[in-house]
């Protein structure tokens, strides 16, 4: 049986999963995506491996697309167990590379920060947060061809941190016997 991990670390690792299996190949038509560079995005939880950022010369461009799902800030405003007492702050950055020389690669990023988005808002709840509103998303004017970025901010909602099993592996005992 696998519990909730209803901590940042477990908010984020949830998102990964779903942000990685939402932006598989298929998410891609095939008239956005150039089939000798074209690359599943990788999903990061928090930071970016050492590898990706230490060299200067590396050619970061096959890192791309990327997606990095980082914890900024969390509020605990009550202890109870059945209050939602809890908000967790999670921003959602993509990355994108494109060699065209027209400056379009901004849509690369802003794509997989769409159909995230709309994943997101048909299913509000993760891990046992509720997606609260407003939601923030932007595509990051600092875009530095041939690399291009955006983001969403998102803030989710629940009691305070906790392991527990899910709802639908648990036995309540004594229910059967309510009318």
């Amino acid at each position: 049986m696998e519990l909730i991990d209803r901590s940042p670390q477990g908010l984020i690792d949830a998102l990964c999963k779903r942000i990685e299996k939402l932006l598989t190949p298929s998410f891609w038509y095939p008239d956005e995506r150039n089939e000798n560079e074209y690359r599943t995005p990788t999903v990061y939880a928090q930071l970016l491996p050492v590898s990706l950022t230490s060299s200067p010369e590396r050619d970061k461009s096959k890192d791309y697309p990327i997606v990095q799902v980082a914890c900024t800030s969390g509020i605990i405003s009550d202890f109870s167990e059945v209050s939602n007492g809890s908000n967790i702050t999670i921003q959602i950055h993509f990355g994108g590379h494109s060699k065209d020389t027209d400056n379009q690669g901004w849509r690369i990023p802003m794509a997989m920060l769409w159909r995230t988005l709309q994943d997101l808002l048909s299913n509000t709840i993760c891990n046992g947060y509720q997606l609260d509103t407003p939601i923030k998303w932007s595509p990051l004017g600092k875009n530095e061809p041939p690399y291009y970025h955006a983001f969403i901010e998102t803030v989710w909602t629940g009691c305070p941190p906790a392991l527990e099993f899910p709802i639908e592996d648990k036995v309540l005992h004594g229910i059967e016997n309510q009318n």
